[in-house]
């Protein structure tokens, strides 16, 4: 069988085009290919010609071979053709794939949820005759499908009433099959969007007529159609945002738990709403206290967190006395306001001692179980042993241990082994990570099943108190600690704790690290949020003796050299420039009557009246420790002292370069810093000048290079959703990468991305983004409402149109008024916290507006424990409540 290619495609200079065959239709990194180059007429016709023993199928993909040796490969992965033994020669027509903002619709949470298609056993039209007509188009809602009609009989003679029904079994592959003897050619034809209820013709396919000049007898010809151009609206949907800890029902234990998403689907189809999107949901136990509720600081970027597990689940407690005890313990924490994490996992861990003995022989015996640890014990057996020896040891720094610091597979496998005496303590959380597992499983079925999507949420750092750190700490960098700039939601920046990575390291294997944390999250969710997806552009790089991080840098990035600088018309002056501006009334300024106590306490003399710190006090860390010690004696003094001595150590014009000393950043914020404004106006406009070329202008295209190495690489490990929370100091590169890449950004009302604007308007939001009213970072709507009367006004006259004073509160219909603008959006998902949801009913919504708030990114010690306060059984039952949600979204059309 002889099998011809043929594809229009206009190249470059210099650049030519090869036809890829695959032995199957996996991504192409993980399937082999053999290469052979095209030729090319006048016209921009490349074709080529292969031969094949049988008929089967055909995996292929064209890509483009630069000048430069690379390769720039089309849209859409590998295609796919099944052949049949009636022809000899098969001729293939392609067009170039290209994006055309198609991804979304061919990831899980189309093909598995919102586009989930009966399976047609139809197979009329794709079998006989000589010319089959392809359409690859995954954006089809399942009460719809393609139809064809064209200039020729078997196509209706332009009769929409004799329209044909495309096969769809190979869905998003639509096609039909013509015998080329009834057809007079040049063939014209038209897609079609029919209604499969009414068989009502909703669209035509965009565009001009496509056109067929000619189709052999003697061969089978394939035409392979892209780009259907959607005379309707895209799809849109909404959804509802709420992490799992803040779920209540009647069966949970004190805290929402995996078990408790079904009720929250089965609102979420009651509703109208299509997506639940939650907080992240791995390990994160430290040092079994409430600091451990913080949702973004893994202990293991594989392991669930063991707070989550239903315990009716795991098993039946034997004794009357234990079943009382903890049905007692279960009613005590269920009537608490919040989510009481130090006083739940306490009481959880009781019972997983007791259960554990009890279930775990079975357990371990099943099959179910023996696939479930083969498939994960490459990570598992370390985070077990790891999670024994913080326990055994006291303490999560691994490098305290006195044994296993330093991690060695052959050393842990022996400590893991069976015949330890210490076995089961390790042992006890495969039990609770294989129920984890499964029940987490459940619920994704549950919730595909009923066509909603569960959307995860994938921080960008790991604890530097992770068994990952320890398994792999080459891949971090361990001199940094990531964080963010100053931005809205904190003007002293954002220290997050977590070491940033070794990214050159990590290519060298091709982001192995992060693909297959990506992929055992594609086991629970059809979505996924890439937490502060700057870091892929760069990442906020504080030192780690700081606190702040307005000392901080961006890594990777472009540092000036002295020599640089000096080219520009700046000489460095190392004490004037990189060292704290400690000037007399620069502290005058800072401590006000307190300001001879400080210097006292925590400062000497250097020089006329000028200060440096005491060796004591020479970095925040040691200030921050200082003031820790303080316990009762800590108050408004102490606050403002200590916020004014890290405020001191900031008070610098540069920062070095934490790998090349020899060179220096700009520090972020300098015009609000003293030792800026005590500059010579010269210095001031040309250091001006400097930070405005460095922060806006100079690392452009660096960023861009850097984000596209990795995250086509991650992104194409799963085929889930992908949104990028895309808020702070943007670099300029960044839309423009997600844009290409098709990655859903995230767009806030109150946090515009159009400079000079104060309220961004949802109307504005691009479609292929997530449009919110708030994040977990932020107060939801009513009590923002209240935080700045003078800013709700603008809001209010300005975002809502409404003339007049802003009422006091957020009441019912303002908070309708904004959720509708946002209804109306043309954004792809709109998905509101659920505490904005109830802002819609004033007897339904917590009385306390400052309640509903989850996060405070300035306090790094802020307790996660928002919680529901109506069971999720109470809210089904809420019917007048429930049908307004679902009539607001039908309204809107989505």
């Amino acid at each position: 069988m002889k099998i011809q290619f043929n594809i229009h495609y206009k190249t470059q200079w210099g650049q030519s085009m090869y036809l890829l065959i695959y032995k199957s239709a996996e991504q192409p990194e993980n399937s082999s290919s053999e290469g052979i180059i095209m030729q090319c007429n006048e016209k921009s016709e490349w074709n080529t010609e292969i031969s094949l023993d049988s008929a089967g199928s055909i995996c292929y993909q064209y890509a483009i071979l630069n000048p430069d040796k690379s390769f720039d490969y089309e849209y859409g992965g590998i295609r796919k053709v099944e052949l049949t033994p009636s022809k000899e020669t098969v001729l293939i027509y392609d067009n170039w794939r290209a994006s055309y903002g198609d991804s979304p619709f061919i990831t899980a949470a189309f093909s598995d949820c919102f586009f989930n298609r009966t399976k047609s056993n139809d197979e009329t039209h794709t079998t006989e005759g000589s010319l089959i007509l392809r359409l690859n188009c995954p954006q089809m809602e399942p009460d719809r499908h393609f139809a064809i009609v064209g200039n020729q009989e078997v196509l209706g003679n332009w009769d929409v009433t004799h329209k044909v029904r495309l096969n769809e079994s190979q869905f998003p592959i639509w096609s039909i099959s013509l015998d080329v003897e009834k057809i007079s050619f040049p063939l014209e034809y038209k897609y079609l969007i029919v209604d499969t209820k009414t068989d009502e013709v909703l669209a035509w396919g965009g565009g001009p007529n496509r056109i067929l000049q000619q189709a052999e007898k003697q061969s089978l010809t394939v035409v392979n159609d892209e780009h259907f151009i959607r005379t309707i609206p895209s799809w849109r949907g909404a959804g509802v945002a709420i992490p799992v800890f803040s779920l209540r029902s009647e069966k949970s234990f004190g805290i929402g738990e995996f078990n408790d998403l079904k009720k929250m689907v089965d609102w979420a189809k009651k509703t109208g709403q299509r997506i639940i999107q939650t907080l992240p949901i791995n390990d994160t136990i430290l040092y079994h206290t409430n600091y451990d509720s913080y949702p973004y600081n893994a202990v293991s970027v594989y392991a669930l967190h063991p707070i989550y597990l239903n315990l009716d689940s795991l098993g039946k407690l034997k004794t009357k006395k234990q079943k009382d005890y903890f049905l007692a313990k279960k009613q005590e924490l269920n009537a608490q306001t919040f989510s009481d994490y130090q006083h739940v996992m306490n009481t959880k861990w009781e019972f997983f001692k007791i259960i554990y003995p009890q279930e775990s022989p079975a357990v371990f015996a099943s099959e179910d179980y023996k696939t479930f640890f083969e498939a994960n014990k490459e990570w598992l057996v370390p985070y077990a042993a790891f999670s024994y020896l913080r326990d055994l040891y006291g303490t999560p720094e691994f490098g305290k241990w006195p044994d296993h610091n330093i991690y060695n597979s052959t050393e842990i496998e022996t400590l893991s082994a069976p015949d330890q005496a210490h076995y089961n303590d390790i042992a006890i959380f495969y039990f609770l990570q294989y129920h984890l597992h499964k029940q987490l499983v459940e619920v994704h079925d549950y919730a595909r099943a009923n066509g909603i999507a569960i959307k995860g949420d994938i921080p960008i750092g790991v604890s530097p108190r992770s068994v990952d750190a320890w398994v792999d700490p080459y891949l971090f960098d361990t001199d940094l600690q990531a964080g963010a700039p100053p931005d809205d939601f904190s003007a002293t920046g954002q220290n997050w704790g977590f070491p940033t990575y070794n990214w050159e390291l990590m290519e060298e294997n091709g982001y192995e690290w992060w693909k297959k944390r990506f992929q055992k999250l594609a086991e629970y969710f059809d979505a996924y949020r890439i937490d502060h997806i700057l870091g892929f552009f760069r990442i906020w790089g504080i030192p780690v003796d700081a606190v702040w991080g307005l000392t901080g840098s961006f890594q990777p990035a472009l540092p000036f050299s002295y020599q640089e600088l000096e080219s520009k018309g700046v000489w460095v002056d190392e004490d004037r420039f990189l060292k704290p501006y400690l000037k007399e009334h620069v502290l005058y300024a800072t401590f006000g009557k307190y300001t001879d106590d400080v210097i006292r306490e925590y400062l000497l003399p250097d020089g006329w009246q000028n200060y440096k710190f005491k060796p004591e006090f020479d970095t925040q860390k040691k200030i921050e420790k200082h003031f820790a010690t303080l316990g009762y004696n800590f108050g408004n003094k102490e606050v403002l002292i200590r916020d004014g001595l890290y405020m001191l150590h900031c008070e610098v014009l540069f920062v070095r370069d934490s790998h090349q000393p020899n060179k220096i950043h700009p520090r972020i914020s300098m015009h609000n810093s003293a030792t800026f404004r005590d500059l010579p106006e010269n210095t001031r406009r040309l250091l001006d000048k400097i930070y405005v070329d460095y922060f806006y202008h100079r690392h452009t295209e660096f960023w861009k290079q850097q984000a596209l190495k990795k995250l086509p690489a991650l992104i194409s490990a799963t085929n889930m959703l992908v949104c990028g929370e895309d808020l702070g100091m943007v670099p300029d590169s960044v839309p423009d990468v997600m844009n290409n890449l098709e990655i859903l950004s995230l767009e806030i009302q109150r946090m515009p991305k159009k400079p000079n604007t104060e309220f961004a308007m949802p109307s504005d939001a691009p479609y292929r983004s997530v449009c919110t009213t708030s994040t977990h970072d932020m107060n939801p709507i009513r009590a923002w409402w209240e935080e700045d009367p003078v800013l709700t006004q603008r809001f209010y006259n300005r975002a809502l149109g409404m003339q007049g004073p802003a009422p006091a509160t957020c009441e019912n219909w303002i908070a309708e008024r904004i959720i509708e603008q946002h209804l109306e959006s043309n954004a792809m998902l709109i998905i509101l916290p659920w505490q904005d949801w109830m802002a819609l009913d004033s007897t339904l919504c917590l009385e306390h507006p400052f309640a509903e708030r989850i996060n405070v990114p300035s306090n790094p010690r802020n307790f996660w424990c928002y919680r529901m306060h109506m069971t999720l059984e109470q809210l089904l039952k809420e019917s007048k409540f429930n049908s307004k949600i679902k009539e607001m979204i039908e309204k809107s059309g989505r």
